[in-house]
């Protein structure tokens, strides 16, 4: 099984790769993935495997069921991209304005439908069902939850998910037992002063000045309100406010997250951002307006989901299995390991002088779509195989 798999996904390295480049000239935002499931529906029915199109919107479902009855693993990969304008450098840039696969979820459906592609060649060995999920919405935190919803998890009895890591070099599998991933809040702050003339401040109630005094308050959380050690990220991503500059604004909106593993920070850490910002600006005169706008939960692995991932990467001979430690980076691939025994792993696919996730820059090691596919394909044998 070890040497025909390796031959197997050998031979389908130059399609996949082809594969990821198209998907990544086209990218799509969260709940628009229309195209990107368009290709995905087609290659999965090529496969002759029954699938189910429209969940949440735009994800897609298919099953791959066995030649013998048995358990059901199921294998998820996430499809959106993100509002940034790439400037990557290399000869398949993005050709939407403004949206970019800057995280690899172009590289995940591909690797997802390389594994499909593995598996379908071998139905005979598979006792149970195969259930390749492609979800849309992960980086707006909704979109396992939805899929969820929809029914994606009816008899499952375990999920496994894989995810690009550009501060790894190809060749690294990383994965832990318990917390991986941190819990995550989005959340919105709106400051409302009191519009007027940029040259009369003091007919007016400045809500910039006040959105800046609350974004340096707010970091007093972590450094002065929270146990020294403890995972914790609040973090100030976007503000967006007035288009004049001779013009005092009446509302500035701050955008954000916090990242927490435990729920009695997590909680503290929201109850301080609200209660800081509406205290400065009371202080400056200002309104506050405060919302969670979505969140989701620690991703936490179970030992046995772990130990089949490791195995399975360890059978490539291709990747060394390290554990990172817990990440104060975020998934909502926790979504389905908080209701079924699950494992998210991550495949190095840069290194230390690659550009981080979320950047304009941001590429990756292509051969790291084929191992994550053989990983899966590997994992869902050893899980499914019969007695």
């Amino acid at each position: 099984m070890a040497d025909d798999l390796s031959r197997d996904i050998r031979l389908l390295d130059r399609d996949l790769v082809a594969l990821r480049r198209d998907l990544h000239r086209h990218p799509e935002l969260g709940y628009a993935e229309v195209r990107t499931s368009q290709v995905v529906a087609e290659r999965l029915r090529k496969l002759g495997l029954s699938v189910r199109t429209g969940v949440a919107g735009t994800g897609v479902i298919a099953d791959l069921d066995g030649e013998r009855p048995g358990r059901a693993v199921l294998l998820r990969a996430d499809m959106d991209a993100l509002p940034v304008v790439e400037r990557s450098g290399h000869d398949f840039p993005s050709e939407i304005s403004g949206v970019m696969h800057a995280c690899g979820h172009d590289a995940h459906v591909s690797a997802l439908l390389g594994a499909a592609e593995l598996l379908a060649a071998r139905r005979d060995r598979v006792a149970g069902r195969v259930r390749f999920l492609f979800q849309p919405a992960e980086e707006l935190a909704g979109g396992a939850l939805q899929m969820i919803q929809a029914g994606a998890l009816e008899g499952v009895d375990q999920a496994l998910g894989a995810h690009v890591m550009s501060t790894l070099p190809f060749g690294v599998m990383a994965t832990r037992t318990g917390p991986f991933f941190a819990g995550f809040d989005a959340f919105e702050i709106v400051v409302v002063g009191g519009a007027g003339h940029g040259g009369l401040p003091h007919m007016s109630v400045d809500p910039i000045y006040a959105a800046a005094q609350v974004v340096t308050a707010l970091q007093s959380i972590v450094s002065r309100e929270m146990k020294p050690g403890e995972p914790v990220v609040v973090s100030i991503s976007a503000i967006s406010g007035g288009n004049a500059a001779n013009v005092v604004v009446e509302r500035v909106t701050l955008q954000g997250t916090v990242r927490w593993f435990s729920q009695a920070n997590r909680e503290h850490a929201l109850e301080r951002i609200q209660g800081i910002a509406s205290g400065v600006c009371s202080a400056l005169r200002a309104a506050c307006e405060f919302r969670v706008v979505s969140s989701s939960p620690v991703t936490t692995n179970a030992a046995a989901p772990v130990d089949l991932v490791t195995a399975a990467a360890r059978a490539t001979e291709r990747a060394e299995v390290v554990d990172p430690g817990a990440l104060t980076v975020s998934e909502d691939f926790s979504e389905f390991t908080e209701r079924v025994p699950g494992c998210l792993f991550t495949v190095g696919a840069g290194g230390p002088t690659a550009a981080p996730h979320h950047h304009h820059a941001f590429d990756l090691d292509e051969r790291a779509i084929g191992l994550i596919a053989e990983i899966f394909a590997r994992a869902a044998l050893a899980a499914l195989r019969p007695e």
